[in-house]
């Protein structure tokens, strides 16, 4: 059976690879912010895996906290300026922003 340390990392790396994944394609702007999430998420689970086996939750759950404020700030940000480029272009591609100019 595979301890907690093994199980931890291999879903951290899952999630690495589909946020890189997620960021490769660069087609979509939506596609791009859920890969950032992902790869957040992954971060997040990495400091809880680290705070589990240090025995220290209590500092990785204050930097894990700290860590969704910012993403879910970045998050916000991110869809109301994509929301102003649906609006201007009324298409989320990458393409559709090096057009825009001004």
């Amino acid at each position: 059976m595979p301890d907690v340390a093994t199980i931890g990392l291999v879903a951290v790396g899952a999630l690495l690879a589909l946020g890189l994944a997620a960021l490769a394609t660069r087609e979509n702007l939506l596609r791009i912010l859920i890969g950032l999430q992902i790869l957040g998420k992954a971060g997040t689970l990495t400091f809880v895996l680290g705070g589990y086996l240090q025995d220290d939750l209590g500092r990785a759950q204050s930097i894990v906290f700290t860590i969704i404020a910012i993403e879910v700030a970045v998050a916000a940000l991110a869809l109301a300026m994509m929301i102003n480029v649906h609006r201007k272009t009324g298409v989320v591609d990458v393409k559709s922003i090096r057009g825009l100019r001004g």
